[in-house]
């Protein structure tokens, strides 16, 4: 289908359509000539457009994801996360490389060690 509209549009616009409006022969020759070249400008054209139009916007998705941490759950939100983790980590009795459970998780199945919170 593209192959047949690449070859017959170029044809019908420069031996039927254009001969009608009434230019010389001299300007139908030009037009005949440079009709492939033009239709395939004007193709390869619309698919960079497209190409970018894609490429726009699966930027601006991600830029919008990482902003809003789409996706992600969020550890460190603030002075009141700062405030909880300290209350957790001060409730809780010391043991190296011994994997807890917060109790404030939504998720119960996230857990982190001890070495990770001390760190953060």
């Amino acid at each position: 289908m593209k192959l047949l509209t690449a070859l017959c549009v170029p044809y019908v616009l420069a031996r039927g359509v254009f001969p009608m409006l009434g230019y010389p022969l001299v300007v139908n020759s030009a037009v005949y000539r440079f009709a492939w070249i033009g239709c395939l400008s004007v193709s390869l054209f619309c698919f960079c457009a497209k190409r970018c139009h894609v490429w726009f916007r699966n930027l601006h998705n991600s830029i919008r994801d990482d902003r809003y941490l789409i996706g992600r759950r969020l550890h460190n939100f603030g002075e009141a996360a700062l405030a909880n983790q300290n209350q957790n980590q001060s409730s809780e009795d010391a043991g190296d490389g011994v994997l807890i459970g917060r109790e404030g998780d939504v998720d119960n199945g996230l857990r982190l060690r001890r070495a990770i919170q001390q760190e953060a």
